[in-house]
């Protein structure tokens, strides 16, 4: 039972005295290099969109058709859905997903009510996900 005390009390002034030493420890950053970082961080920050997949749910030229098929699918999936125009097509699209085969699983599932949807590629910013 001694042994266990003194080695515990020996091994308690071990870890104190070593988070001591630790205090002790300045970092010197050269110059360059936190410039580099700094303009990393801000090319970063600049960033607000990447090249990802959604789901072309129908192309059409006529706007109620796609305001049908919208609301349609917002009844039958959770998905955010938003529209496009590119003359002279409207263009109801949904979801946002960083890689094709996330997609194309939910593009099985769309394919049921929607037969004519597809994928695309499209840009999606960060905060859709």
């Amino acid at each position: 039972m001694k042994g266990l005390v003194l080695f515990i009390i020996l091994f308690l002034s071990f870890v104190d005295s070593s988070l001591i030493a630790q205090s002790g420890i300045q970092v010197n950053e050269d110059p360059q290099i936190k410039g580099i970082m700094n303009q990393y961080v801000r090319i970063n920050r600049s960033i607000t969109h990447f090249s990802g997949w959604r789901i072309t749910v129908i192309s059409t030229a006529d706007r109620r058709q796609m305001e049908e098929s919208k609301i349609m699918f917002q009844k039958n999936f959770n998905y955010k859905v938003k529209w496009d125009y590119k003359e002279p097509y409207y263009q109801l699209k949904a979801g946002a997903f960083t890689n094709r085969n996330d997609a194309a699983f939910v593009l099985e599932n769309v394919k049921k009510k929607f037969p004519t949807a597809f994928l695309s590629i499209d840009k999606i910013a960060y905060d859709e996900l």
